[in-house]
């Protein structure tokens, strides 16, 4: 056939997926390929493609194929093991998780496109099949086993079987739950929901909770999402940081603190100072020792956040979603913990789009 390619870029693989990650990396920038610092992909692994531009510190699994024609694939990615991207066009935002053996490919044209935007997750062994274009945008979720179809054709349609080709939008911080099967020409708004097993067609309003097979409507404004006043919120902050505290002990951690100022310590270890504050960050700032992690309930302001990045601390600012750009080992798994709750950050300023 004149446009069929192999299913597997069996060789690339073969001449250089067996190669060491550095090796690769400098093979892959020979060929002009633009890849950042602190890039890391994995044994086993290739990325194919005619411009490739990968960010600063992303990291690929073993045993994965990235390949299309054109790839941009943002800073702080992480993309799993043993997954299967295949795409013409394909970009991938900052700090955006594809977990292991999820795939993308299938039924495609020239103009096929997969674009996820910032600080989502796609959870394990989930189906992408971008006939058309399909766009998620940021900090949104895909659960594990998800089907998202760009077309359902099969049958005859001379003979009267539907043949539908149509791309798909998934806004900005959707979860879809596990097992949700979404259909060509889908589009669902900004805030929603989509509760686990059911099958999705047609347009969901944004901040709208959508169930069944076919899913209809059975939440919205202003039932779902619901109103959270100010004193709940701190009260969510407070066990939330309980919450944070008890499990790192129970992983071996020595944890002192009287609910505001935190000493972490493993055992012979290092130690880590946590200061957490749920009111005026600028008057907690007056008293504020040395942490290494600052996190605040409330939104930090911009002078407040350089301050502290200058002085080295990672700031965890949970109204605004923000990080900076800076990290360390307890700022990690603080974020980490947060993620539970579905607090997931961003990182600031935003990473400058490459040229």
């Amino acid at each position: 056939m004149l446009t069929q390619k192999p299913r597997i870029p069996i060789r690339p693989l073969l001449l250089h997926g067996w190669w060491p990650g550095f090796l690769k990396i400098f093979w892959y920038r020979l060929k002009g390929y633009r890849i950042g610092k602190g890039v890391s992909i994995g044994l086993g692994s290739v990325i194919c493609g005619e411009q490739v531009d990968i960010g600063d510190h992303t990291s690929v699994g073993f045993l994965t194929v990235i390949r299309g024609k054109k790839i941009v694939i943002g800073p702080h990615v992480q993309i799993g093991s043993t997954t299967f991207l295949d795409t013409p066009h394909m970009e991938i935002g900052e700090g955006t998780k594809i977990n292991e053996q999820v795939f993308v490919g299938g039924l495609q044209g020239p103009d096929s496109k997969f674009i996820v935007g910032r600080n989502c997750l796609i959870m394990q062994m989930s189906f992408i099949n971008p006939a058309r274009s399909i766009v998620i945008g940021d900090d949104s979720g895909i659960g594990g086993h998800c089907l998202i179809f760009g077309h359902s054709s099969f049958l005859n349609q001379f003979e009267g079987y539907p043949a539908d080709f149509a791309p798909i939008e998934i806004g900005n911080s959707v979860g879809l739950a596990w097992r949700v099967f979404v259909l060509p020409g889908t589009k669902i708004g900004d805030g929603s929901m989509v509760g686990a097993g059911s099958v999705v067609s047609g347009t969901i309003p944004p901040c709208s909770l959508a169930v069944g097979y076919p899913a209809r409507i059975v939440g919205k404004p202003p039932v779902f999402p619901k109103a959270v006043s100010d004193d709940e919120k701190v009260e969510m902050f407070r066990k939330i940081t309980a919450e944070m505290i008890e499990f790192l002990v129970g992983f071996g951690f020595d944890a002192r603190g009287d609910g505001r100022c935190y000493e972490i310590q493993r055992k012979k270890g290092r130690k880590w100072g946590l200061e957490v504050v749920d009111s005026d960050p600028r008057e907690a700032v007056k008293t504020l020792g040395a942490p290494d992690v600052f996190l605040s309930l409330l939104e930090i302001p911009t002078d407040l956040r350089d301050a502290l990045t200058a002085r080295n601390i990672v700031w965890i600012d949970v109204t605004r979603k923000e990080q900076p750009r800076i990290s360390n080992d307890l700022g990690d798994e603080v974020l980490d913990f947060l993620k539970r709750y579905g607090v997931r950050t961003l990182r600031y300023p935003p990473a400058k789009p490459s040229n």
